[in-house]
């Protein structure tokens, strides 16, 4: 059983409260101001935000959501990081950013690259890159992120 299964449902923070969390990042231009949602259906809640960023021909999107603990929510993440794979297109595998569990991807074809990271069981934080040569700059920069300030969150 995952752990957010073990939770019981609360309403997700607003996405207001998670735009403070997608500030400047050095080396980075934002594109426009963060942006987000909040969106209820029935016991599905979630909560949103994101920003886009540009580095000469690179491009970075970063999203924060908070699910509260609604299981649906969660279990693909939780299934991605248990899931490797290495190949001569792509890799996938298991990472730790800031001592939370995440999972970084990476298609070398078309240098996009991903890192997902999931903080209190709750919240999943998701950087997407275009233009990337691998994940290490992706990684460098999820760790500048205030992480320990978005699990805060979770009351």
């Amino acid at each position: 059983m995952f752990p957010a299964q073990m939770q019981k449902p609360v309403d997700p923070v607003n996405w207001r409260e998670l735009t403070p969390f997608l500030g400047e990042i050095e080396g980075w231009e934002a594109e426009d101001d963060a942006e987000g949602q909040s969106i209820s259906m029935g016991e599905y809640k979630i909560s949103q935000a994101e920003r886009q960023y540009v580095s000469g021909d690179k491009e970075l999107n970063i999203k924060i959501a908070d699910g509260g603990y609604v299981p649906m929510v969660y279990t693909s993440i939780k299934m991605a990081m248990n899931y490797e794979i290495d190949t001569s297109d792509e890799y996938t595998k298991k990472a730790t950013i800031k001592g939370y569990p995440a999972m970084e991807h990476y298609e070398y074809g078309n240098k996009d690259a991903q890192i997902m990271i999931l903080i209190k069981d709750r919240f999943i934080v998701t950087l997407e890159g275009d233009n990337f040569e691998e994940t290490t700059e992706l990684k460098s920069i999820a760790e500048s992120l205030d992480l320990d300030g978005i699990s805060k969150l979770a009351k």
